[in-house]
């Protein structure tokens, strides 16, 4: 018979995420129908600085305009307290506005931000408001943590578009 100190804490990781998967699902199924949100995972050999994620908004009606959310899933064992990217927004062409974010993910404590349980955590915030989809085709996001050419940890990378409440 097992015990506590035997378990492999791989089979919980695989629990935590399967079940924050299906509550995002959950989630997903309270949004407006023309609300959108896109998630990619990260390999787990950790993300490069070298390795743009690339997102393509889709927008319900194109008479609207759209506020973009960036949400960060990352595990227990991130061995950082914030995370800093660059997002381009792009129109069909070229990069039309790049906007640095430094995600807060603890406090000065080292207690994890954002929502989450377990090993698993997720944070978003807010990287544009107003947009008008004939204005951005796609978001690429980088990791630009100084002096890490590599971040690990990072499970996954999501954006949402939602009407703009203006």
């Amino acid at each position: 018979m097992a015990t506590l100190g035997n378990i492999s804490s791989r089979p919980v990781i695989a629990v935590a995420i399967a079940m924050i998967y299906v509550m995002s699902c959950l989630n997903a199924c309270s949004f407006k129908q023309d609300t959108m949100a896109q998630f990619k995972a990260l390999p787990s050999e950790g993300w490069s600085k070298d390795m743009p994620i690339r997102f393509t908004p889709e927008y319900a009606d194109s008479s609207l305009t759209y506020d973009l959310q960036l949400t960060i899933r990352h595990n227990n064992s991130y061995q950082f307290s914030n995370l800093s990217l660059a997002v381009d927004m792009v129109d069909s062409v070229k990069v039309i506005h790049r906007k640095d974010v430094d995600f807060v993910l603890s406090d000065s404590y080292g207690n994890w931000q954002g929502s989450g349980f377990g090993a698993l955590y997720q944070a978003s915030i807010i990287i544009a408001t107003g947009i008008k989809p004939s204005d951005v085709n796609s978001i690429v996001v980088w990791q630009t943590m100084a002096g890490c050419d590599v971040v690990k940890d990072v499970i996954d990378i999501g954006i949402t578009v939602a009407p703009s409440k203006n």
